[in-house]
């Protein structure tokens, strides 16, 4: 095949057209894995929290290892406040505990866990219910540009963190 002027501009027009295409197509089979991958795991991942957090005595729930620490209790709470303002700020979606009806200081053992759970449901709502478009959107973060849909790992990534020290918490009660 003779590779004439015309000819290379036809391949390299033919190259600008399909591949964003194909790159198209790539990015919507990552994301419905993500949605595959991601509603399970979080599911898990909201079991594994309760089985932590329910480790712990009610009457220790404000335990410090050190007074400048986060109490057992500040570990979950702080979970909840981050990632739904996180959340809600990329996403545009209404932060759910933006103005809590009750201080989270005085939750008891009982409605602390209903909180954790509703803060989960609403993460997989959130999921669930973000057009494919939004999620396929480029973010800003931590110095690099990623697809809004990975910025949910980013956030469990945040959860395991503090809940790996609660783990130490129960451990040191």
């Amino acid at each position: 095949m003779k590779i004439t002027r015309k000819t290379a501009l036809q391949s390299l027009l033919g190259a600008f057209i399909t591949l964003p295409a194909l790159a198209n197509r790539q990015q919507m089979k990552d994301l419905s894995s993500f949605k595959e991958e991601f509603l399970p795991a979080w599911k898990r991942s909201m079991d594994y929290t309760l089985a932590v957090f329910n480790q712990m005595p009610e009457e220790k729930l404000d335990f410090k290892y050190t007074p400048e620490s986060f109490s057992f209790r500040t570990q979950f709470v702080h979970c909840i406040n981050f990632t739904a303002g996180q959340i809600s700020g990329r996403f545009g979606v209404k932060d759910p505990y933006e103005k809590p009806a009750k201080p989270w200081k005085d939750l008891t053992k009982a409605e602390l866990a209903t909180e954790i759970k509703g803060f989960y449901a609403w993460i997989e709502k959130v999921v669930k219910e973000t057009p494919a478009a939004k999620l396929l959107e480029m973010e800003n973060f931590a110095g690099d540009s990623i697809p809004k849909w990975r910025f949910f790992y980013a956030m469990e990534n945040h959860i395991i963190h503090h809940r790996g020290q609660a783990i130490c918490y129960v451990r040191l009660c």
